[in-house]
């Protein structure tokens, strides 16, 4: 793989609201900074795009905040659309061919959107990991490097150690322009390079765990795997050994690792509701769970000496431990039947029919080939004939992105009555005086008055807040309106 492509995303929103809402499922992507690179990090191309805010979402005044994209500038870029930024950046993608997709914290973030975005934009979701390409996330590499090898880079603010600017500023990076996309894309490869330089081997790896294959191969042959988690900024290292893997409700692989500063032994007599106890308890706990397809770095045994709690034990045992595990196929499946069976159960208490197609991403299943066929078709049309080919899809959530597509770029075109549908259903959801999984203008302006309490001596931004309040005023008296004429 010599192509790899670093990659930004300014949205409108990141999870500030705290609903336990994925990202990209009520928010939209503003800005896309990307660039092409070879092996050695050498630029080869790159790519930027904006786009106006879409007329059926409030974006999060932090957000924007954070963004520096004034509610104004957004409402009003109006050459290009999130529909069209979204086409016409998976357009370049394909033109730079196959190639490992990193971002700063792009796992739980970047990909996310990507994901919700590219699905409700008729895309395929799941483009980053799919004919040849692959996904890794810079900041899991920056955190490996400072438990692998923690002189690669240099940290200033222990509390912010691991943000793009804390690790700009203590390395010497120019980032003058944060949260910009194509900056923040600059100032990650610019941390890539010092790694790549300082831990060429930590870089490698960390290039050969970026898809679930190259993961799964990985680890077959291997006995004991050291590999580090980040918890509340925090991290921390493992010496495991793999003991299996099933599969969640959501069809999602999950893999089982021991840790090998238990002494298997002890447990290997324990019932399940006793081995549930012990697993539960954090000064107990013995197991470790990773998923091969989220870009996990595992580096050789040679490592374990490094960390106190495995070198106290000993190289010796610690083998011993692995191969006692590897040769008790009982205690393995005990764990595993358990560890589904809870899992499945936390599932179940946790899931909900999804309500609405926004959150369809996981449950809807893959599009059907005549699906897929739709899709292509309805990008290749022109917007007069996008609306009839609306009406062919299979699938019920498809004819349903496909009318908020066009509604989004000319209502005029839907027929009168699903115009009046989208009109009626966007009005209540965003003027709602509930709590709702999206943010509603009610919310949004209850959020600008603790934001400007915040700010209460600070001009601009302050500024920023009376132009986001303004337009948020011109916003709810327009779906008011549409409420009471549709």
């Amino acid at each position: 793989m010599s192509n790899l492509v670093f990659y930004d995303l300014e949205t409108t929103g990141r999870g500030e609201n705290q609903k336990k809402t994925r990202h990209g499922q009520w928010d939209q992507i503003l800005q896309v900074g990307a660039i092409l690179c070879d092996e050695n990090l050498i630029e080869k191309d790159r790519f930027e795009i904006k786009c106006s805010l879409n007329k059926t979402l409030i974006p999060n005044p932090s957000a924007l905040l954070v963004n520096n994209l004034s509610m104004t500038t957004i409402r009003n870029t109006n050459d290009i659309s999130s529909y069209q930024l979204m086409c016409k950046m998976l357009n370049k993608f394909k033109e730079w061919g196959r190639a490992i997709y990193i971002g700063f914290n792009s796992i739980e973030f970047d990909e996310e959107f990507l994901r919700n975005s590219f699905f409700q934009n008729l895309q395929n979701p799941y483009f980053t990991q799919i004919n040849g390409n692959q996904r890794a996330d810079a900041l899991n590499i920056a955190r490996a490097s400072s438990v692998f090898h923690p002189t690669s880079l240099k940290i200033l603010d222990v509390k912010k150690q691991f943000s793009l600017e804390n690790l700009a500023k203590a390395n010497n990076i120019d980032h003058s322009n944060a949260h910009d996309a194509m900056a923040d894309v600059e100032t990650t490869i610019d941390i890539c390079r010092i790694i790549k330089k300082k831990a060429p081997e930590l870089w490698i790896r960390s290039l050969e765990t970026s898809s679930k294959n190259d993961v799964s191969n990985y680890i077959q042959d291997r006995d004991i795997l050291c590999h580090h988690e980040a918890y509340y900024g925090k991290v921390y290292t493992y010496v495991t050994t793999h003991i299996g893997s099933y599969h969640n409700q959501n069809k999602a692989e999950i893999n089982l690792f021991f840790d090998l500063k238990r002494d298997p032994r002890e447990l290997l007599d324990l019932n399940r509701a006793e081995l549930k106890q012990l697993n539960s308890d954090s000064k107990t706990k013995f197991l470790r769970t990773r998923r091969f397809n989220r870009h996990p770095i595992f580096m050789e045994k040679d490592y374990a000496m490094s960390f106190p709690q495995y070198e106290s034990i000993g190289m010796n045992e610690l083998n011993q431990r692995a191969n006692i595990l590897k040769n008790n196929h009982d205690f393995k499946m005990k764990v595993l039947d358990w560890h589904q069976d809870e899992n499945e159960n936390f599932e179940q208490k946790e899931s909900q029919l999804d309500p609405f197609w926004e959150e369809s991403l996981y449950s809807m299943g893959f599009a059907s080939n005549k699906d897929k066929i739709l899709m292509e078709k309805f990008h290749a049309s022109d917007w007069s004939q996008k609306n009839i080919i609306s009406e062919e899809f299979e699938q019920e959530g498809y004819k349903y992105f496909a009318k908020k597509i066009i509604y989004e770029h000319d209502s005029s075109l839907l027929l009168d009555n699903d115009r009046g549908l989208i009109d009626r259903d966007i009005s209540k959801k965003l003027i709602s005086s509930n709590t709702e999984k999206w943010l509603t203008i009610p919310e949004a302006f209850a959020a600008v008055d603790d934001l400007r309490d915040e700010y209460s001596e600070d001009k601009d931004k302050l500024a920023f807040l009376e132009d986001y309040n303004n337009n948020l005023e011109e916003m709810y008296k327009e779906f008011e309106s549409r409420l009471l004429t549709s």
